[in-house]
């Protein structure tokens, strides 16, 4: 499977998302607690989230400010987000 994002990358979040509106922050495999609660991730960079609105691919992204959900919760270092809601802002190139 091939990934639109690489980690590292910095991004921002889409100010049309359900949480974390303009968010920048830089694509991560997520944290060991998280793959422990969801399973692996694909190439650890992605999965599949499946809720009521359907399919959605997502990333693990460290924010470079907390951010509180849509609840009010929070703040949060980092999240997951869906693909479609992340702009690239620059890429690492090794």
């Amino acid at each position: 499977m091939s990934t639109k994002f690489l980690a590292g990358d910095r991004i921002i979040v889409s100010s049309a998302f359900c949480w974390a509106r303009n968010a920048t922050g830089a694509v991560s495999e997520p944290p060991s607690q998280v793959i422990a609660l969801s399973g692996p991730w694909d190439n650890n960079l992605t999965r599949i989230e499946r809720s009521a609105l359907g399919e959605a691919t997502v990333y693990w992204v460290w924010f470079d400010e907390p951010q509180f959900d849509a609840d009010g919760d929070g703040p949060f270092r980092g999240g997951q987000i869906h693909e479609d809601a992340l702009a690239l802002i620059s890429r690492i190139s090794n």
